[in-house]
């Protein structure tokens, strides 16, 4: 890639860190939720909240995984492996070890009480040990075969920091793989330039979702004991990520044909919803079933990897005020929304309202103080040179105009 600034890019990672605020916000509203994961949801729930949850999962942490390897292929051209690995130490490592010994026990005190609360009508903050006991007891029986008891250490939402400390491990493999294939850059042209080498892609993807009941990614990833069949999955995304870097022709073929793959892929999304849903109800019975789950599912993730990058070029790829403050902020945002969700989550537990109002309360109360925190705690402190290396002096956006970054 010429050496410039990805806005565009840019803008789509932090979207995808800032879009676990839905996501998670969904997930207390679910109707039914997934088989995998027997999680205890709101009273006032609705389907609506499944789509939107199946929907964002689909694609979120797939792409953000591509721009990742992308983005640690930029960073080690710039500073050579080794710096590479100093900066993923203080700007991932760090964070992380942090956040484990700060957010992620308020989170998980704040999502059992939630769960005690619709559970039992307790409203505690501090529960009591029997009915947290119970309450596992009932989760694990929901478990399908061969699934993680529910008290086993987690991650929660921090999960994420902890893959890619080890796929930044694979950063030696990946700069071999990028060196030999780009000594047959000439003969490999026609098929990174072509539209359908998505195609290829979602082969791949559906062999490493053979594992996933219904062919979807909804268990193991999130527990501290790494799950080989998650660590292969997101992997391969990192992976391909770094050699898009090396390759540009690859993702010029998403922004040419932004226009053709938005419906392909809510085609796709709405035929994969439809095969786990099969697949599911057929509980492992037909292998049949799980092949049609497991394709049609890959085919989908890279049908919207391949419109979000196409549209992240194509209509956001310039410096602009917003761009700048979404890529700045959505790291604070991301770390810090989910024990807001739940603390929101929890405290409307009490009252009979529509889902909806329930849901964009949550968000709301979610998003306002991340971004508050952020603006006017974080980026200026030394938390905003813990979380980038450097203080920043962001004006809200609405209120300034953005300065082009090199």
């Amino acid at each position: 890639m010429e050496e410039r600034r990805y806005y565009g890019l840019d803008a789509l990672r932090g979207a995808m860190m800032m879009l676990g605020i839905v996501l998670h916000a969904a997930m207390l509203y679910l109707a039914a939720p997934p088989p995998a994961m027997p999680i205890v949801t709101d009273r006032n729930n609705s389907v609506v909240f499944d789509a939107v949850f199946a929907f964002i999962h689909s694609f979120r942490m797939p792409t953000f995984f591509v721009l990742a390897g992308l983005f640690t292929s930029l960073l080690v051209e710039k500073r050579g492996r080794a710096g590479a690995y100093k900066d993923r130490a203080r700007r991932v490592l760090a964070p992380l070890a942090a956040a484990i010994v700060t957010l992620l026990p308020v989170t998980g005190l704040l999502l059992i009480d939630f769960w005690l609360s619709v559970r039992f009508g307790t409203h505690d903050l501090i529960p009591r040990l029997e009915d947290v006991k119970l309450l596992g007891a009932e989760m694990a029986a929901k478990m399908p075969p061969g699934g993680r008891p529910p008290d086993d250490p987690t991650l929660g939402h921090l999960w994420f920091l902890y893959y890619l400390c080890y796929f930044y491990l694979l950063i030696p493999v990946c700069r071999y793989l990028a060196t030999q294939s780009m000594k047959i850059g000439a003969r490999l042209q026609r098929w990174r330039a072509s539209p359908f080498l998505w195609l290829a892609f979602a082969l791949t993807t559906s062999a490493t979702l053979w594992p996933y009941h219904g062919g979807q990614v909804h268990e193991g990833f999130i527990f501290l004991m790494p799950h080989l069949p998650s660590l292969v999955y997101y992997g391969s995304f990192f992976v391909l990520g770094y050699l898009f870097h090396h390759h540009v022709d690859v993702l010029k073929a998403p922004a040419r044909n932004v226009f053709a793959s938005a419906p392909l892929a809510v085609t796709l999304f709405l035929v994969a919803t439809h095969a786990s849903q099969l697949d599911n109800d057929a509980r492992g019975a037909s292998a049949a079933l799980h092949a049609g789950a497991v394709l049609a599912n890959g085919l989908c993730t890279w049908a919207m990897i391949y419109f979000f990058l196409g549209l992240a070029q194509r209509f956001f790829d310039r410096a602009s005020p917003w761009i700048q403050y979404v890529s700045q902020s959505s790291y604070w945002v991301y770390l810090v929304h989910m024990p807001l969700v739940a603390l929101a989550g929890w405290w409307l537990v009490q009252f009979d309202l529509p889902a909806m109002l329930k849901f964009l309360l949550v968000c709301a109360f979610a998003a306002l103080l991340a971004f508050l925190s952020f603006h006017y705690w974080v980026q200026k402190t030394w938390l905003g040179v813990f979380l980038h290396g450097r203080r920043l002096d962001l004006d809200w956006p609405w209120r300034r105009v953005c300065e082009p970054q090199t």
